[in-house]
């Protein structure tokens, strides 16, 4: 068992690259969960490394989670359309009959399109992944894990790795809280309630990102020290728990975001002079005010779970 805090953070990066490895050969394939899970083990490696930064030499991570996100973003740019495409065609089949004569055309647009997006995006990640920026990549890996540039925080018992579950749990309070001080300000300039817009998914967003790291960083603890101090692990367990709660719900709502831009870009670019211009026109904005309505339930969702989480962190 690791004895410090630098040998249990090694041994769970070791863990994910060669999971990376293994998953790799079916997501160059196209296989899609290949492709979600290699995108899941990417995640892990980045999330730990920021989560674990002071336990390595200044800036020593820093290139690999450079690399380590342009690796999630082509993995997600072959897995993302099929997600909205499956969401907003299941959506369009929920429509009433009454409605079916914009909705299906609509249907119709968005599946070509999504398709397309997926098999560029394929084509890109099965390129990628036979190239030389993700061999360079993984030689980075190796080499850093090989020749871990250590600090001497790294030499601390392996218990100490709940420190960085602690710092995980400020982060995340810190982005609730930057969202709450946004919805105050929102409700007392108009009187309309929660802030809404760009500005406010983005904002969402990176609550769930901090969501992601604190629950990265409480299952590592839970993983790598499962003899630690009871109410350390106790701490982490219910870290973990709420965390991915978090991150789940506002997962839903991430993914309304993407299929309410999808719907919006090919709203604009619909020819209304063409025969079926207006139909496919009703039937995406059908689909827009369904996406509005989940992403608003999505949202009470994770104020609710978050309101639990916070209690506990």
């Amino acid at each position: 068992m690791a004895s410090t805090a630098g040998d249990v953070v090694l041994a769970y990066l070791t863990g994910q690259v060669a999971e990376v490895r293994r998953l790799a050969p079916g997501a160059a394939a196209g296989r899609a969960e290949d492709i979600h899970q290699m995108r899941v083990a990417v995640r892990r490696l980045r999330s730990v490394l920021g989560s674990c930064r002071p336990l390595f030499d200044g800036g020593a991570v820093d290139p690999l989670r450079d690399g380590l996100r342009w690796l999630s973003r082509v993995l997600g740019a072959a897995r993302d359309p099929g997600v909205v495409r499956d969401r907003l065609l299941e959506a369009a089949a929920r429509e009433p009959e009454a409605l079916r004569w914009a909705v299906d055309p609509a249907a119709a647009l968005i599946g070509t399109r999504l398709d397309a997006d997926t098999a560029a995006g394929l084509a890109a990640a099965a390129d990628a992944l036979t190239g030389t920026r993700y061999e360079q990549l993984l030689v980075a890996i190796d080499t850093f894990l090989a020749v871990p540039p250590l600090a001497p925080a790294a030499a601390a018992p392996a218990r100490r790795v709940h420190r960085a579950v602690r710092r995980d749990s400020k982060r995340l309070v810190r982005t609730a809280a930057a969202l709450d001080e946004a919805n105050g300000a929102a409700a007392q300039g108009s009187g309309a309630g929660r802030a809404s817009g760009a500005e406010h998914d983005v904002a969402l967003h990176t609550v769930r990102k901090a969501a992601k790291r604190l629950r990265y960083s409480a299952e590592l603890m839970l993983e790598a020290v499962p003899d630690g101090p009871t109410k350390r692990l106790k701490y982490a367990r219910r870290a973990a728990k709420g965390a991915r709660t978090v991150q789940q719900v506002l997962g839903l709502h991430q993914d309304s975001v993407m299929a309410r831009s999808v719907l919006v870009e090919l709203a604009r670019e619909s020819d209304p002079g063409a025969g079926a211009g207006s139909a496919v026109g009703f039937g995406l904005g059908r689909l827009h005010a369904a996406e509005d309505v989940r992403a608003a339930a999505a949202e009470r969702k994770f104020h609710k779970s978050w309101r639990r989480l916070r209690r506990k962190l």
